[in-house]
């Protein structure tokens, strides 16, 4: 697997109308990504906007990358002036709740 984080700093605090976004136009497109396995957004800080995105390989991050890059630039960019700072990596171990409790897989 293949983790992406990216950091955008923002002109404003997270609303309605970006949750609206990531709902209803950013995460549909992700999973349609050849590998999807998940996503994740969090309000990092006072106009701080991080995600996490985890792709079965790196074919699939770094098309999140790009799709991410075109949906700011197209109906965003006013929100995320700069480019976000981008991590990226082979994810090495994970764990995942279940209903018979948690347990991890560890990467080779």
């Amino acid at each position: 697997m293949y983790a992406t984080l990216r950091l955008y700093e923002m002109t404003e605090d997270w609303d309605d109308l970006l949750q609206e976004r990531l709902d209803r136009e950013f995460i549909p497109a992700l999973e349609q990504l050849s590998g999807f396995v998940s996503y994740h957004s969090l309000e990092a800080g006072p106009r701080l906007f991080a995600s996490v995105t985890v792709f079965e390989d790196r074919a699939g991050g770094e098309a999140s990358n790009q799709l991410a890059a075109d949906l700011v630039q197209r109906k965003l960019a006013d929100r995320f002036p700069t480019p976000p700072e981008i991590t990226e990596g082979p994810v090495r171990a994970f764990r995942i709740a279940s209903s018979q409790g948690a347990w991890v897989k560890s990467m080779p």
